[in-house]
């Protein structure tokens, strides 16, 4: 039984321009016709990394339909202020889906709010638990379009260490991908926690695979 592999930046390094308005503080002049099409290149080159590469979750590559996904949309791009995790309980063994468990750290929350939400309700503050292991950080999360147009098994978002700046991370829900699992049974991937459930649609990331 393999083991998911976090993937940063899904599969292939690009840097990912944010759309005309200010992220973690910074203005930016990408517009969103240049952010999709950034999004469209990085989605081809990784649907190329599941056709060609020996490490590709897929057997029978010659089969591989590509990835089915949501439209990009500013929408997804949030900034989370970080809540640090300091209970006693920090270390925690997540649960794997072939009955086994991984040791990961609670990092802490991901607090954040979606663009067209009333902020000032308390409902629409949205929280998401991270996860600290080897290779940095992840959220692992499902959302209300699991499990009829997105994996119920949930899907994950990763992170460097240093993403986290001042409190604050960047998050991307666009970025939001399947675990290997989703693809091949042979894989063995990380449960996402229950309080990692939102109770709203995210229309981001990948969608679910369909062979046919």
């Amino acid at each position: 039984m393999f083991k998911n592999k976090f993937v940063i930046g899904l599969i292939v390094a690009v840097i990912v321009g944010v759309i005309g308005y200010t992220f973690l503080g910074e203005e930016t002049t990408v517009s969103e016709a240049d952010y999709a099409a950034e999004m469209v290149q990085e989605r081809k080159d990784k649907d190329k990394f599941f056709r060609d590469s020996e490490e590709s979750p897929f057997r029978k590559t010659d089969d591989f339909k590509g990835i089915d996904y949501f439209s990009p949309s500013s929408i997804y791009k949030v900034t989370a202020t970080v809540v640090p995790y300091h209970a006693t309980d920090k270390k925690v063994n997540v649960p794997m889906t072939d009955g086994t468990t991984v040791a990961y750290e609670k990092y802490g929350f991901a607090e954040f709010t979606l663009p067209g939400e009333s902020a000032a309700a308390d409902l629409n503050v949205y929280r998401l638990l991270i996860y600290k292991h080897e290779s940095g950080l992840s959220i692992l999360f499902r959302d209300a379009t699991a499990p009829k147009e997105t994996y119920g098994g949930g899907r994950y978002l990763d992170f460097k260490l240093e993403d986290v700046n001042d409190g604050k991370l960047a998050i991307d829900f666009n970025k939001a991908y399947n675990p290997y699992c989703a693809y091949n049974h042979e894989y063995s991937c990380p449960i996402p926690p229950k309080e990692n459930t939102l109770p709203v649609r995210i229309e981001a990331g990948e969608k679910i695979y369909h062979e046919e």
